[in-house]
């Protein structure tokens, strides 16, 4: 199969080379793609030296544009360019041998599942996990078809997976994790190496978390509405042409004030 393998670098230095080197694969022809959302030098210099291989796309941003709009154009472009299937992962995951290829065999043997996750051990936590969730999955075909892009106004980082997992219990798709799986995660690596993102992000997640309430009528888990906004006009899905401005006047103010000139 044609894998196209996706990840995030903001502060993790020479660990995105660690990072690709763990998701090779013996079976399958994989694509790499970074998308760099800081100028953190150790970062910059290794995503540029990965950039001169013929296997890596960096998408040289230097900014923290959000995950969720990153993770959209990995799945989008991935899919678009022949993908079979795409995994988006953190940065500070590592695959055991042979942990790429289980994933994608039994995302393969899942097709109705919108994503598939993997079994492993989180380091911070310091527990095993039957799934590291949004960690590092597999994002199925069925998923875009259905649910589309996730919500873009939710930035830079959590809840968005919480949206999209909302939206996939309304549509009736099922999760499923690879319990074959030894990969390992650091947990929150990112804003721990980081004081100042780490108390921004103090902000920015409860900001997530009312936007989040705000579209539900409740919490995670306590959820009122079953559209979004309670507006039946919206549906689960946010198709790939309207992600930039999902919910027009029930958007965040980031979206309603960025142009379509600006957005791609």
């Amino acid at each position: 199969m044609r894998i196209q393998v996706a990840t995030i670098a903001y502060n993790s230095g020479p660990g995105v080379k660690d990072w690709i080197v763990s998701a090779g694969s013996s079976d399958h022809q994989v694509r790499y793609q970074i998308f760099l959302h800081s100028d953190h030098t150790p970062t910059v210099v290794t995503c540029r030296e990965l950039a001169a291989r013929a296997d890596v796309q960096l998408s040289d941003y230097r900014v923290n544009r959000g995950v969720s709009r990153s993770w959209n154009d990995a799945v989008l472009e991935g899919y678009s360019s022949g993908a079979e299937l795409v995994v988006l992962s953190n940065d500070d995951i590592r695959f055991g041998p042979g942990d790429l290829d289980r994933l994608v065999a039994y995302a393969a043997d899942h097709p109705e599942a919108f994503m598939v996750g993997c079994a492993g051990v989180d380091v911070r936590a310091a527990e095993h996990k039957a799934s590291h969730d949004f960690a590092c999955f597999v994002l199925n075909p069925v998923a875009l078809e259905v649910l589309g892009c996730f919500d873009e106004n939710i930035t830079p980082a959590y809840e968005e997976d919480h949206d999209y997992t909302r939206r996939a219990i309304l549509a009736g798709l099922p999760m499923e994790s690879c319990p074959a799986t030894r990969v390992v995660h650091q947990g929150s690596g990112t804003i721990y190496r980081d004081a100042v993102l780490f108390e921004e992000n103090r902000s920015t997640h409860w900001d997530n978390w009312i936007y989040y309430q705000r579209k539900w009528g409740g919490p995670w888990e306590n959820e009122v509405f079953t559209s979004p906004f309670g507006n039946r006009e919206f549906g689960v899905r946010i198709a790939p042409e309207a992600r930039h401005r999902p919910y027009g006047e029930f958007d965040r103010p980031h979206l309603r004030q960025t142009s379509s000139s600006q957005a791609t």
